[in-house]
């Protein structure tokens, strides 16, 4: 008993070693050149936050987390060029010293950085990373946050702005102007956005809440696309097996197409012209306004359509009703499910 009770205490002993072991360093640097014109931040493993700050420069501070004193100390975090030719503020590993770096949160990738085909593991390899918060000015800025392996979040910024990760997930929070979030593998989360917003995941889901612009676009491999609250032009969700809802949308037009999954649209406001709904073999619904006006075809392999509009006229080929009518036939609404059903009401 006595000797189970030493190596359970060796053990917590030696497990903090480790963790009272890690070493930290602080590195910051200060964008030179106009920050109107195009820039970008790299980020090889770890956090990124991009803040609005109070003055007209971007500053950059990177914490570096590393297993020895002398990984913090081969760490840099310097101006360079980027791939584009734009002026980049990179954060600089070791990497001709060390090509597999270790960060618990990063499962597993291998991605070219700095000049290097480098991977990025949750258990083997070096534990180096930098968790970089960076402030921009609050005016439009053309700018790309790239942080390769780890989690990406922007606040209160404006302009041209492309948030990209390989694998982490990506949180935009009261953006304005032309805004793209483009993730590998991680979930993409954006609240009260202005302009155009573009979500694309390779595996992840597409979730946004309040919207006032021109065009959305969602795109997902595999994930669930749900959006609440937008006001926009034309709204487009696509993903390869996951669900699509769209509420309380204000828009011209809706396009929505899943390789298996359900379709749900729920349209506000009168200016709603065109939906168009595509899905494998999941179910498409929709709700409109009392007042809607619309002609609705649906193509169905199998399936049932109802109509909960009281004063539609169906649309009827071939002894088969295919759709349904109401009033002058504004709203011009095709649909395409090859085993669901088709339902379309008004809003509650």
């Amino acid at each position: 008993m006595l000797r189970r009770a030493l190596v359970i205490a060796s053990t917590a002993l030696l497990t903090a070693g480790i963790a009272l072991g890690e070493a930290t360093r602080t590195l910051r640097v200060t964008l030179s050149g106009d920050p109107a014109a195009p820039f970008s931040v790299e980020n090889l493993a770890g956090k990124m936050t991009v803040l609005a700050g109070d003055g007209d420069a971007v500053v950059a501070v990177a914490t570096v987390h590393a297993e020895s004193e002398e990984l913090t100390a081969a760490m840099r975090f310097e101006q360079v060029t980027g791939k584009d030719g734009e002026p980049a503020l990179r954060v600089r590993y070791p990497l001709d010293r060390h090509g597999t770096i270790r960060y618990a949160s990063g499962g597993h990738s291998t991605v070219d950085y700095d000049g290097h085909r480098v991977t990025v593991s949750g258990h083997s390899g070096v534990m180096v990373y930098a968790d970089v918060e960076v402030r921009v000015p609050r005016r439009a800025v053309s700018v790309t946050f790239r942080n390769y392996v780890g989690s990406l979040s922007a606040e209160g910024v404006s302009g041209k702005i492309l948030l990209d990760t390989a694998s982490g997930d990506i949180t935009a929070h009261n953006l304005d102007g032309t805004v793209k979030a483009d993730s590998g593998s991680g979930d993409v989360r954006a609240e009260q956005l202005k302009g155009s917003f573009t979500c694309d995941t390779g595996s992840g889901d597409c979730e946004l809440n309040g919207f006032d612009g021109d065009a959305l676009t969602l795109d997902s491999g595999s994930g669930t696309i749900r959006v609440s609250r937008a006001k926009a032009v034309k709204i487009s969700a696509d993903t390869g097996s996951g669900n699509i809802r769209i509420a309380q949308a204000d828009t011209e037009e809706f396009s929505g197409d899943s390789g298996s999954g359900n379709i749900e649209f729920e349209g506000t406001g009168a200016r709603l012209q065109r939906v168009k709904g595509d899905t494998g073999s999941g179910d498409i619904t929709l709700r409109l306004p009392a007042d809607a006006a619309f002609e609705l075809v649906a193509d169905q392999g199998s399936g049932d359509l109802t109509c909960g509009f009281k004063d539609a006229q169906p649309i009827v080929k071939k002894r088969t009703v295919v759709g349904y009518r109401r009033g002058d036939g504004r709203v011009r609404i095709d649909l395409d499910t090859g085993s669901g059903d088709v339902s379309i009401a008004p809003t509650p």
